[in-house]
């Protein structure tokens, strides 16, 4: 019997491995979080627990040398309450209206010396032992921070009014992420096989923008950041997150360096997993594809089963699909489409 770590390798190699691979990706909100505890519990089963056995996948980042005393980016944030639960909203955008490049240059960038990479090896091996599990490594999000720097509305505006601004912050950004990379991956490259890069390209019904101008301002920052995890680490996988209907952005993913598609919004538009299949199947692979829109939260537990084993039939023939929750499963989803998410997935037992 395979390992958790050897299933998902082989379907990132695009063979079937001897069980469908699974990962929580975003777990749930931690309201949600409360009430599958809660459910489990009335079967004498400890969730945290329950969801550690059942992930393939361990997510972890180098620790801060010293513990953080503020948000490394300069963003502030204030906790938002949405009737069965809060969040944390960006209040502060301490780039808005900067457009200038001295300024852009002179504000407080953080510097990637601040986590400890030299104890990465002993992080992942307390929270993996006998690497049992594949291990993903953040990577980075450069658009995201620029948008959470000025504000999503002005993030889009300037890529049309101050373009030169928009990529003199991309590659400061990025230059941290990819020396952050130049640190970590030295240090843990043969416990590391996967890592999450992010930026949210697609709305529900399209992308957020043109092709061009995802080529023009975005793609020379993930080829970038993709082309570092490949040049020290070989055999790590890139995966690239992102929400939304992002069916006309993946061939300028895939020659960015993209491996791996995650969310994989199947209620977004053109997002059908048989043609994504089809038309990428070979050169990419794919982690998601189980509504937390839809599906999760509105069907019943058979429709759930039914659904999670038609993707996995669909975009797992041959292999190359980690099947998991589109993102973080919310609160009103019924614990009842959880346990058919699992069971249809081979990990009821919680193995």
């Amino acid at each position: 019997m395979q390992t958790p770590r050897e299933r998902i390798l082989t379907a990132l190699s695009h063979r079937q491995p001897e069980q469908i691979p699974f990962s929580w990706g975003f777990s749930s909100t931690g309201e949600m979080g409360a009430v599958l505890q809660q459910h489990y519990a009335k079967r004498d089963i400890h969730w945290p627990t329950l969801r550690a056995e059942t992930d393939d996948i361990r997510r972890l980042s180098p620790k801060p040398c010293e513990p953080p005393t503020h948000n490394i980016w300069g963003i502030q944030t204030q906790r938002t309450d949405y009737g069965t639960g809060s969040y944390n909203e960006f209040c502060d955008f301490p780039l808005a209206g900067v457009t200038d490049a001295a300024q852009l240059d002179a504000y407080p960038w953080p510097d990637p010396a601040i986590y400890d990479d030299a104890g990465y090896p002993e992080l992942v091996g307390k929270a993996n032992p006998e690497h049992k599990r594949a291990v993903m490594l953040a990577g980075g999000n450069p658009f995201e921070i620029y948008c959470w720097l000025t504000g999503l509305e002005e993030a889009m505006m300037n890529l049309v009014l101050a373009p030169t601004a928009v990529h003199r912050a991309l590659d400061h950004i990025t230059t941290f992420f990819e020396e952050r990379l130049n640190r970590a991956l030295p240090a843990a490259a043969s416990l590391v096989d996967l890592v999450f890069l992010a930026d949210d390209l697609g709305s529900q019904t399209g992308l957020l923008m043109s092709r061009e101008m995802y080529r023009a301002f975005l793609q020379p920052h993930h080829r970038r950041l993709a082309e570092a995890i490949h040049r020290l680490a070989p055999h790590v996988k890139t995966v690239f997150h992102s929400d939304g209907a992002v069916f006309d952005a993946i061939p300028d993913l895939i020659e960015a360096g993209v491996d791996v598609l995650e969310a994989v919004q199947t209620d977004a538009a053109g997002m059908d997993p048989a043609r994504l299949k089809r038309e990428f199947g070979q050169d990419l692979c794919f982690h998601g594809g189980i509504s937390v829109q839809q599906l999760l939260p509105r069907a019943d537990p058979a429709t759930v089963e039914h659904e999670c084993r038609r993707l996995a039939e669909i975009l797992g023939n041959n292999g190359g699909y980690i099947p998991a929750p589109s993102h973080a499963i919310q609160i009103g989803t019924p614990p009842e489409n959880v346990d058919a998410m699992l069971r249809a997935l081979g990990r009821a037992e919680g193995k």
